[in-house]
């Protein structure tokens, strides 16, 4: 039942990712050809800006989802309705300190954009409407980890799907017709509240089981949420200031306009690991499920082979940023002025590798809790970003920026090694390291290699189609020769020829 569910989660969400995918590469064209760089930098400002006020939510929620899944796996439905309503009552109460608090915070706008030559009227009309869209996730989409937790996440993407693509068209017709942000954004907002309305009113058809029930302070009192939130604050405050703090910085050493132009680059790289990663995602329930049963070595072979597959997955996504992101980059938004160095891009392709890699880790270590392990490495990973984003930024730019986020990046990675490794694995995690050492050298290795064999291929569409293939190809001959005497790799055959065995006998049965 697991494998077929997450079957059924990993096709809703690849055919979902990849038609979002073309049509926002399509709309981002449409962006720049109707409206100036700086709208892009806004987005990306804003959004950094509302992740610091979510830091009040203290990632209570994610403590309540972890504990889900073992009430889930005994079929306790009684507390499985006491954590949801705990998880609703805190979410509701984050999300009016987030609205106070990002009223509060727009009176400081003229401080972080020194420079804007917009009318205040207009920023201060996208602010509201960017925070209301946030207020929506905190008031509306908490039903969405039933879904999640019951493994029938798709129906969420089926939603999500459904609503992107409907408010795509509309924004590409703004775009076209009325070249308006404001409106851009009204359409952006509207379609965020719509889909958390429609699963919430599924989720009670779904789930009728899940009824109210008063909750008490004795609730969250006997769930110990006090000790994994003094654990979890500091890992949840050195998260967000490692993963929004480089869009403040770039503002106000380089412009908003410079984070435009990264988050061009930002935008195709979160697809390539919003495609890929969805494999995981598809699992999640899985790894919940499979952390707390009875047989953990079956358990711990699964976490190996889906670590293997997370490197060949990074290997192949990082080695077709490097050799293709530029020849891309042209192609797509027909400007070589938004180009950036290639210093750049090789960064954030290794930090795309790193990304990828661990997103099986993480699953794991979000299953597992235990926040206070890699609580220390999350903390030097935000201070790290900071410090050396600070210290590069001027004389290297947008790279300079890139060399924070990857160094911090690591200690964020070891730290949720030492987490599954001493709570899951029981191992040390020091030869896990040099694993890592390993596979990301043979990355730089194959990138390099790759990018010497495609020198003579020209750009255009057929360039860049060539030269996506044959890095595909290198990396997986360097991945078959690295892993297929590997235990590992066996497991991950054994599950595909239980794939299509079951996907054989589907279509006999038809």
């Amino acid at each position: 039942m697991r494998i077929k569910n997450s079957i059924i989660n990993l096709i809703y969400i690849w055919g979902s990712t990849l038609l979002i995918t073309i049509l926002s590469l399509v709309t981002r064209r449409l962006f720049l050809d109707a409206l100036k760089i700086d709208y892009l930098g806004y987005d990306g400002l804003f959004t950094s800006i509302f992740s610091f006020l979510t830091l009040s939510e203290m990632g209570i929620a994610g403590i309540i989802t972890y504990h889900m899944y073992s009430e889930i796996a005994s079929n306790n439905t009684e507390q499985i309705r006491r954590l949801l309503y705990m998880y609703k009552t805190i979410y509701r109460i984050v999300g009016i300190f987030v609205l106070t608090a990002g009223l509060l915070v727009s009176l400081f706008l003229p401080f972080i954009l020194k420079d804007n030559t917009d009318s205040w009227g207009f920023i201060y009309t996208i602010y509201y409407l960017q925070l209301l869209s946030t207020l929506c996730t905190y008031f509306l989409a908490y039903r969405r980890i039933l879904f999640v937790t019951y493994q029938k996440i798709y129906f969420c993407t089926m939603v999500d799907t459904a609503v992107t693509i409907i408010s795509t068209f509309l924004k590409m017709a703004v775009l076209i017709w009325f070249k308006n942000y404001i409106l851009y954004l009204l359409v952006a907002t509207t379609a965020n509240i719509a889909a958390n309305l429609i699963i919430a009113w599924r989720s009670r058809i779904s789930f009728p089981d899940i009824l109210k029930i008063k909750v008490t302070k004795e609730d969250f009192k006997k769930l110990n949420l006090w000790y994994d939130v003094k654990n979890m604050m500091a890992t949840k405050i050195a998260g967000t200031i490692y993963g929004s703090s480089d869009s403040i910085i770039m503002t106000m050493f380089l412009g908003v306009g410079a984070v435009g132009l990264v988050n061009n680059y930002q935008m195709i790289s979160a697809k390539i690991q919003e495609f890929i990663i969805s494999i995981f995602k598809a699992l999640q329930a899985s790894i919940g499920n499979m952390v707390y049963d009875k047989d953990k070595e079956k358990g711990i072979d699964f976490f190996y082979a889906l670590d293997l597959l997370g490197f060949y997955m990074g290997l192949t996504a990082a080695v077709g940023m490097i050799v293709v992101g530029q020849d891309f980059i042209v192609f797509w938004l027909k400007d070589t002025g938004l180009l950036l160095s290639m210093a750049f891009l090789v960064l954030l392709s290794l930090n795309v590798f790193i990304a990828i890699c661990n997103n099986p880790m993480n699953y794991f270590r979000n299953t597992l809790g235990h926040f206070e392990s890699d609580r220390n490495y999350m903390i030097a990973a935000a201070l790290v970003n900071v410090v050396l984003t600070l210290l590069f930024i001027t004389p290297f730019g947008v790279a300079g920026v890139m060399i924070g986020t990857v160094a911090g990046h690591l200690l964020i990675f070891m730290g949720r090694t030492v987490v599954v490794y001493k709570h899951y694995v029981q191992k040390s995690a020091l030869g896990y390291y040099g694993c890592f050492l390993i596979r990301m050298s043979l990355m730089i290795l194959t990138a390099l290699s790759t990018l010497f064999l495609v020198k003579p291929v020209d750009g255009g569409l057929i360039g860049i189609l060539i030269k996506g293939i044959v890095s595909v190809i290198t990396s997986s001959i360097v991945f078959l020769v690295y892993s297929i005497r590997r235990k590992e790799f066996k497991v991950i055959l054994t599950y595909i020829k239980t794939v299509i065995k079951m996907l054989t006998n589907k279509s006999k049965n038809k």
